[in-house]
């Protein structure tokens, strides 16, 4: 056996993954790597962050997938510091697609990816890059939140959280695009959920972790994710979506004055994002879960005065496709909207 560490040479890294030392660190949602194998055995070594595996709940562990020509052969928890997986084992060699992805969100837990072991013939090469990029910013709906679970008053835990049925994701796939996630459950831009009139200040995203791999609990090896500069150059969006400002909504509704701040905290968050991307389209959506503070991001988005920011107002949940836990969309409801949103984007990228 021989033992390959995965790299941007020999792997496509998906989204913010983090290459250091040998080990991927999977920290936001849909991160992993995706490679063709030429070989007769293949064992892959996934686990948990050491901070979040020592200190953190059970219940908010890394859920991870590792899937073969498509096909799930391991999606679960990583409950240890390190799981062993024999995913390909042939007596003759065997040319295969291999995908590892983060099911969860970056807040809670990070994943690490140990170098993989194969027979001594064996070989990889990166999975082929798609033509169009698309990158999506937002919170709990983007991360698929609770999709795994139909139970409307569970608590939150990583083992219902699925990116790969969001509409994020599912978008991407319609699209045939390659893509990067940066979610978070709960945040927004000036206050994350709030039961009352209190402002949640907790769970804010500041415009500057965008240049970052992010915030986690976790630890990415001895540093903190959202001390980790992000290079924007490795990944080159052509239509990125921010679906921002659910969560806002539950303050705003309570404090109206609020509103005009989220307009002002989204016109700066906006102009981020552009500075990065001079050339993309940016669409900022909202609406799956209803709110009312769609109308104050139009107005961010008219003074602008700029022909390539969209906004879009996805169809609201009803309950006639079912709910995920705590209320949010259901797989049902989220393939609703992907096909609403890459039907939008269709318009704009064939102009």
């Amino acid at each position: 056996m021989k033992s390959i560490k995965l790299n941007r040479n020999n792997s496509k890294l998906l989204g913010r993954t983090l290459d250091g030392n040998g080990i991927l660190r999977l920290i936001q949602s849909g991160t992993g790597a995706e490679f063709v194998f030429t070989g007769k055995k293949l064992k892959i070594t996934i686990g948990c962050d050491e901070y979040s595996f020592r200190d953190n709940a059970r219940t908010n562990f890394p859920r991870a997938a590792i899937l073969v020509d498509g096909r799930f052969i391991v999606k679960k928890v990583i409950e240890n510091r390190r799981e062993e997986y024999i995913v390909i084992d042939s007596p003759v060699t065997v040319t295969k697609t291999v995908r590892i992805i983060k099911l969860s969100e970056a807040a809670f837990s990070i994943a690490e990816v140990m170098p993989i072991e194969t027979d001594d013939a064996a070989y990889i090469f990166p999975a082929p890059e798609k033509s169009l990029k698309i990158e999506i910013i937002g919170d709990s709906i983007t991360c698929g939140y609770g999709v795994d679970d139909s139970n409307i008053q569970s608590d939150f835990a990583t083992e219902a959280e699925n990116c790969m049925k969001a509409y994020s994701y599912l978008t991407a796939q319609l699209l045939d695009a390659d893509y990067s996630l940066f979610c978070y459950s709960g945040h927004g831009l000036i206050s994350g959920y709030t039961p009352d009139e209190t402002r949640n200040t907790r769970e804010v995203i500041p415009p500057e972790y965008y240049d970052t791999y992010g915030y986690s609990y976790g630890c990415a090896g001895d540093q903190h994710s959202h001390e980790i500069p992000w290079d924007h150059r490795l990944f080159k969006p052509n239509v990125i979506l921010i679906n921002l400002g659910t969560n806002d909504d539950s303050y705003c509704q309570k404090n109206s004055a609020a509103y005009d701040e989220y307009t002002e905290k989204l016109t700066i968050f906006l102009r981020k994002v552009r500075s990065r991307w001079p050339d993309a389209h940016i669409i900022f959506c909202l609406g799956i879960i209803p709110v009312e503070i769609y109308p104050y991001a139009v107005k961010a988005v008219r003074q602008l005065h700029d022909d390539k920011i969209y906004t879009f107002k996805f169809k609201a949940q009803n309950g006639w496709l079912g709910y995920g836990s705590n209320w949010h969309p259901s797989e049902d409801t989220h393939k609703c909207a992907a096909e609403e949103i890459s039907a939008f984007i269709k318009t704009i990228i064939n102009k």
